[in-house]
């Protein structure tokens, strides 16, 4: 008899945290579609993840006051809607994903008498942004949270090692699985520079994420500015949006690139594309400044292209690079970004030789089968 399987996630939006869902669900389907029936239920913001369901044939639910911000009534009617829902499908498993659903899911799972609740951490940036009494009573929230969990997934040690410093779960709760890619084929270069008419001899640095505080698109505006005062060969590209329409973080990264004359025809801020892995393709150097990342999804794709990375020191990448043999890892600190960014530059064509082959075969190491294949196991064990 097939295993019934409910993922929820609090957005809907196609970023980093919804595309590990989707790898996971798309496997389940494609290669276990006789063990396990897959749907999944999110919050109604913004909807592009619904969009990728529908291309694959995954039945989906609209959770209508599933959202990101606190809101003590919308969160009530959440809990209810996602309880409503768990009764009415009689699900075997409950996987969740994102901080709101996760806390709300997993309650509501349990009450409803589900038998495996699993919970993946994609990072600690939800309780990190904050200190204070803030951040101790979100660490409360998640050790309740845990009571109410079979298996909290992290994608890798360094996550577990955070949730040990919390003491949020158990350590028979824990499960590491690191994440991986669906496989990138036949990429080719070209579509970037030509849509912003970027000539060869021109370097370009990118990023791909979203354009909001724990990505720290600030941080990749200062290093422009320091590279761009020394050198005039180079353009510095961010593909990614923000999720919150209106958001005052994103309109003050627009407003700082129009006020400072060296960024504004140097930087561009491209918005979310569907096609940033073939953009992606065009960079001569990715250019990771999170503050803090479970994994760095992004971090794989560059790596599988062959790119030279740079990350800051944020978590996840330290767990995917080893520094100065496969890309490059840094302090969070702007000068010797900067620093590191000119050397690249200096040297990029041998740089290129040494790292190129090491970064792809860095990258087939996370092996998308192994990814699936341990979820799949996950879900058989009592």
């Amino acid at each position: 008899m097939k295993k019934r399987v409910l993922h929820i996630i609090t957005r809907s939006d196609w970023t980093g945290v919804q595309k590990i869902l989707y790898n996971i669900v798309y496997g389940l389907k494609n290669n276990y579609s006789d063990q396990f029936e897959v749907e999944v239920a999110a919050g109604k913001e913004n909807g592009m993840l619904f969009e990728e369901l529908e291309k694959i044939g995954v039945k989906y639910y609209v959770l209508e006051n599933l959202v990101r911000e606190i809101s003590p009534i919308k969160d009530l009617k959440a809990y209810f809607e996602i309880k409503k829902l768990i009764k009415k499908g009689n699900y075997d498993i409950v996987h969740i994903h994102s901080s709101k659903a996760g806390i709300l899911g997993r309650i509501a799972a349990k009450k409803c008498g589900v038998k495996k609740v699993i919970y993946t951490y994609h990072g600690f940036w939800g309780i990190e942004q904050y200190n204070g009494l803030k951040k101790k009573l979100l660490i409360l929230a998640e050790r309740i949270a845990a009571k109410y969990s079979d298996n909290l997934v992290f994608l890798g040690n360094k996550e577990k090692q955070k949730a040990e410093k919390y003491k949020i779960g158990k350590p028979h709760q824990y499960v590491i699985i690191p994440n991986a890619i669906l496989p990138i084929e036949n990429v080719q270069k070209g579509k970037l520079r030509k849509e912003l008419n970027i000539p060869d001899n021109i370097k370009i640095i990118g990023n791909v994420a979203r354009l909001d505080k724990p990505k720290n698109p600030m941080r990749f505006l200062e290093i422009a500015e320091k590279v761009l005062k020394e050198r005039e060969d180079v353009v510095f590209v961010w593909v990614g949006g923000n999720i919150v329409e209106e958001d005052d973080y994103a309109n003050l990264i627009k407003k700082y690139i129009d006020e400072n004359p060296i960024l504004k025809d140097k930087v561009k801020i491209l918005g979310f594309r569907e096609d940033a892995i073939e953009l992606m393709a065009d960079f001569d150097v990715f250019l990771l400044t999170s503050n803090e990342e479970g994994f760095g999804l992004v971090i794989l794709e560059a790596m599988s292209l062959g790119k030279i990375v740079v990350s800051t020191k944020c978590g996840g990448p330290e767990d995917i690079i080893q520094d100065k043999i496969n890309g490059f890892l840094v302090d969070f600190d702007n000068d010797k970004i900067a620093q590191t960014i000119f050397f690249i530059l200096d040297n990029l064509e041998q740089i290129c030789k040494n790292i190129f082959s090491k970064a792809v075969e860095r990258a087939k190491e996370f092996e998308y089968e192994k990814f699936l294949v341990k979820h799949k196991e996950l879900y058989l064990t009592s």
